[in-house]
Parts: structure tokens; C-alpha cells; sequence
């Protein structure tokens, strides 16, 4: 009879702790994945990484309005299948993918938009944890801050938009976005969002979240995560993802003759050689051979002979 009561206590202290979650409205969003493999979802950990003040971070954009700065990546990143060395930070809570840096010249993105049915400015790839009408041209404004953490292989390259003023607003906000070396991954991070009830921009109801690829509203490669509605809050993150395709060892979500000219590329290297490429071993014995090649055959469409 004990045992019962006991078993009983504990199933009705979890069914407790359940229905309070809910009820607290904390249930995980995650949507995708798009038609770039990329997947969206707040069920993630949110750690932020302060690099503000005399924590290393540079500082840019200070005192500005409708500023944008290239920043040269410290490894390359690759975003939808495209590798890229440079990002255009915007001061308005944007960032976006560039091939050189004379790409983020001219750009004006302080009219944030719907991810549905507008492009973002030059129909440029992007990352927007809070792509909104911000400045740093008011009293009490911070800048924008970057740093390169870790070492090779998993360094993560951080932009933090540090006491940035919505329009209009009397507070600030701090959140942001940090690409991983080790997996292509885009995090989202929101240390103070909410500005109170009585402030319209408070957790992001005037601004846009997602990320997308160049050409997205005809190829569907974006998750839009929301765009003027109230949907974070402070002490969150989201995190972004690729789920890669069997066989893809190039990155572009297809399988072709350019996967196995991946692997032609490192033939016969073994690993700690020079050369080698762990993506190619894809049966990962240690040495790109022929069976890596019969490997990616099984992905490749009917028909398709790579010699």
C-alpha cells in the first residue's frame, strides 16, 4: 500500500510539473525543415556569450543610425550550401552573407519586412535575430561587438548588438547571433527583449526573425520566424540548422558528379595526411578509397555516372 501511495505522490507531482509548463506557455516552437534542410527550434540552450566592455569583443557602429560594417570572417562559413568570407552587420539588427566586402555598401534596411512575401535588401542571404528599425545614435546606446572564440575546428565567430534603442523606445536591447565553425549553425540569443507592457517594440513585435537565402521567395530556402509579433523573450535563444542529405558531401543539398569529385579530390589520403578530408572517408576508415566512391554511388540519382 505504501509503494502505491508513493507511486501515486510521484505521478502526480510530474503530471503537476507538466501542466504547469504548459500552462506557462513554455511548450518549444520548431518549425522547417525549409527547402534548404534548415530547421528552426527554441527547445535549445540559451548560454550568452557577453564580449561587450573588457570582454575582447570589438566595438562598431557606435553612435550611429542606419549603419552597416564587412567584417572578413575568421573561417569560412556555409550558408545554404554557399560558402561565404564575409558578413555586412547592420546596425538594425541584421546580418547578412557577402562574397566581398564592397558588397555592404548602400544597403537601407531600417523598414524591416514581411520574410512571406518581401525580399531583404538586394535579396541579399541573412541571419536576422531582430531585424527592426534600431539605432545607436541616442543617449545611453552601446555598439555593436564581435569576437572570434575557440580554436580551429570549433571556433564560434560571435556579433553581439549590445544596448541598442528601438525606435521611440526609453530601453534598450541586447541580444545576439553566433556562427559555429563546427556544423554551420546560426544561434540566436536574447539577453533583454522585454521592455515592458507598455512599449511596443517589446519582445520583438516590431521586428522580423529568420533567416533566409538569396532568391528565398521562389525557392522557399528560409524559416520565417516571425515578423511583428511578441514572440520572445529575455534569457531565449534559437537555434538554426542543416540537416545534411545523405550522400551531399558538397553541401548543396544535392547528390551529383560534384560529390564524387569531392572525394576524387582526396584519393587516396589517408588521415593525418595532407589532403586528407574527413567529409570524403565517408565509410570514415581512415582513407579515401574506392569504397567511398561505391558508398556515394546508393545516393546517386538513376541514371547518373560519375567517371
Amino acid at each position: 500500500m505504501d509503494s502505491l501511495l508513493r507511486s501515486r505522490a510521484r505521478g502526480a507531482v510530474v503530471a503537476g510539473m507538466i501542466a504547469g509548463l504548459l500552462t506557462a506557455g513554455v511548450a518549444a516552437t520548431t518549425k522547417g525543415p525549409d527547402a534548404g534542410a534548415y530547421t528552426g527550434t527554441d527547445a535549445t540552450t540559451f548560454s550568452f556569450v557577453d564580449i561587450s566592455g573588457g570582454s575582447g569583443g570589438i566595438a562598431v557602429l557606435g553612435g550611429t543610425d542606419d549603419g552597416t560594417v564587412a567584417l572578413a570572417l575568421p573561417f569560412a562559413f556555409k550558408f545554404y550550401g554557399q560558402t561565404y568570407p564575409f558578413v555586412c552587420v547592420s546596425s538594425n539588427g541584421a546580418l547578412y552573407f557577402v562574397a566581398a566586402d564592397s558588397d555592404c555598401t548602400g544597403i537601407l534596411d531600417f523598414a524591416n519586412t514581411d520574410l512571406g512575401s518581401v525580399a531583404t535588401p538586394g535579396d541579399r542571404p541573412a541571419v536576422l535575430p531582430l531585424w527592426s528599425d534600431l539605432t545607436f545614435q541616442v543617449s545611453g546606446a552601446g555598439a555593436v561587438f564581435y569576437q572570434t572564440l575557440g580554436s580551429p575546428g570549433s571556433r564560434r565567430f560571435v556579433v553581439q548588438w549590445n544596448d541598442a534603442f528601438p525606435q521611440g523606445s526609453a530601453d534598450p536591447v541586447t541580444f545576439q547571433v553566433i556562427l559555429a565553425e563546427a556544423g554551420n549553425t546560426v544561434l540566436f540569443q536574447y539577453k533583454t527583449v522585454n521592455l515592458g507592457s507598455g512599449n511596443a517594440a517589446s519582445n520583438g513585435a516590431h521586428a522580423t526573425i529568420g533567416i533566409r537565402n538569396t532568391g528565398a521567395l521562389n525557392t522557399q530556402q528560409q524559416i520565417a520566424w516571425s515578423f511583428g509579433a511578441a514572440v520572445l523573450a529575455d534569457n531565449t535563444a534559437i537555434l538554426f540548422s542543416a540537416t545534411p542529405t545523405p550522400g551531399d558531401l558538397t553541401g548543396d543539398h544535392l547528390v551529383n558528379c560534384d560529390d564524387a569529385n569531392f572525394i576524387r579530390a582526396a584519393f587516396g589520403k589517408r588521415k593525418g595526411q595532407a589532403g586528407y578530408n574527413p567529409a570524403a572517408d565517408t565509410n570514415n576508415d581512415g582513407v579515401v578509397s574506392v569504397t567511398d566512391f561505391a558508398l556515394l554511388t546508393k545516393y546517386l540519382p538513376p541514371g547518373i555516372k560519375c567517371t
